[in-house]
């Protein structure tokens, strides 16, 4: 009974090792966790330090100041350019809606992007009822004026310069400026730097631009006039001021040295990422794990002990310093580093294919011995059955 009894407690030890070994890794997976989130931490203070009243590392127009306000744009970082010629709006990144302007109901939605040197700009303005300019007209032509879309900036001098794009119909559109040429005459040149296209929708229009950084010098902003009918009075409401057209707001885009600097900060399997003190995003970086030779796929069993080792918070692990401004005087933008999930993942593997190989290596070793217990007592029972001796009385037939 005895032997019996030992060989249950082997068996159940040999169940309940995989289990303490996927408890343990769970512990282990915490632990690594915590580790790594403190370690990013850590990184993040300091290469915030780094960049300490940096203001002109961080941003384009420094002027423009670090807290967007009613009248600013705070352009998204774009992977790729925007193909104006496939028409506006049609599967533009530009998504996500930013600043909204009305004046009575009519009203525009405005957001805009930046890739390498060129600042695109969507303009989405519902208008039921859309006024294009008479065709082949002079756009200066009181009578013959349409819809017209305003832009106001100013150049890198800081020079205040406004230029408009009359609505003639859905496809390209043209940007022009007013110069005055001999006796005051006022002409319309079209500007070639800028780029746009219209694309008609239910209930208004959306506009797309393509304008040089170069021409910009940190101010800007757009207002629409919006008549009734060709020639009638518009109705402005926009980002610009109503008598000079001059932006109220401005531009407050990233710099083109910090995209270089982070990538000097990088480490493989992190993300760098530069916001402003609310959030907004300014510019990224990232650098993968390089790839290695790819493993074997793993069994049955070791997928299975993954998938119960699996964390429940495998959220990417983010930490978040503030970058103080010249003297530690306030927040001019906040840095975050994301771990990436292949660096995670391949750490967590690591450490779970270890411990996966050891319980295991544990538990067939356990019920091996299980095995040759059962063995050895069943054979030491079978002996003594055939070995036992005969009872007392079974030959009568001697007497």
């Amino acid at each position: 009974m005895q032997s019996w009894l030992k060989l249950a407690l082997l068996l159940l030890v040999s169940l309940v090792l995989p289990w303490d070994g996927v408890r343990y890794a769970r512990q282990m997976q915490a632990a690594l966790r915590q580790s790594e989130r403190q370690n990013l931490h850590s990184l993040a203070v300091t290469l915030a330090a780094s960049m300490q009243g940096r203001t002109r590392l961080i941003y384009r127009y420094p002027a423009q100041g670090t807290r967007a306000g009613v009248f600013d744009l705070i352009p998204v970082p774009l992977a790729a350019p925007i193909d104006l010629a496939g028409g506006a709006a049609g599967g533009s990144p530009l998504a996500g809606l930013e600043r909204r302007y009305d004046n009575g109901p009519r009203h525009f939605e405005v957001v805009s992007g930046v890739n390498g040197r060129v600042l695109y700009v969507l303009v989405r303005v519902t208008d039921p009822h859309v006024v294009f300019d008479a065709p082949l007209a002079d756009p200066l032509r009181r009578s013959t004026r349409g819809d017209r879309i305003w832009l106001g900036f100013a150049g890198p001098q800081g020079h205040s310069h406004s230029e408009f794009l009359a609505l003639s119909g859905a496809g390209p559109v043209m940007a022009h400026r007013i110069v005055r040429g001999e006796y005051g005459r006022r002409r319309a040149l079209i500007d070639p730097r800028i780029g746009g296209a219209l694309q008609m929708r239910p209930g208004g229009y959306d506009l797309e631009l393509s304008i040089p950084l170069s021409m910009l010098g940190g101010p800007f902003g757009i207002e629409v006039d919006d008549r009734a009918a060709r020639g009638g009075v518009p109705l402005r409401y926009g980002m610009l001021q109503p008598d000079t057209r001059r932006a109220r707001g401005g531009l407050i885009l990233a710099s083109a040295a910090l995209p270089p600097y982070l990538n000097r900060l990088l480490r493989a399997g992190l993300r760098l990422s530069v916001t402003t003190p609310t959030g907004q995003a300014l510019a990224a970086a990232d650098r993968p794990i390089p790839p290695t030779i790819p493993a074997p796929q793993p069994g049955l069993l070791a997928r299975l002990f993954r998938r119960l080792t699996r964390s429940e918070h495998h959220a990417r692990i983010t930490a978040t310093a503030p970058i103080p401004g010249l003297g530690g005087r306030g927040v001019i933008a906040r840095l975050r580093i994301t771990e990436t999930s292949n660096r995670w993942s391949q750490l967590r593997d690591r450490t779970l294919e270890r411990m996966l190989n050891l319980t295991l290596a544990t538990s067939a070793l356990a019920l091996l011995v299980a095995i040759a217990l059962t063995v050895q007592i069943a054979a030491r029972a079978w002996r003594q059955r055939v070995q036992r001796p005969t009872q007392p009385g079974g030959d009568n037939h001697d007497r």
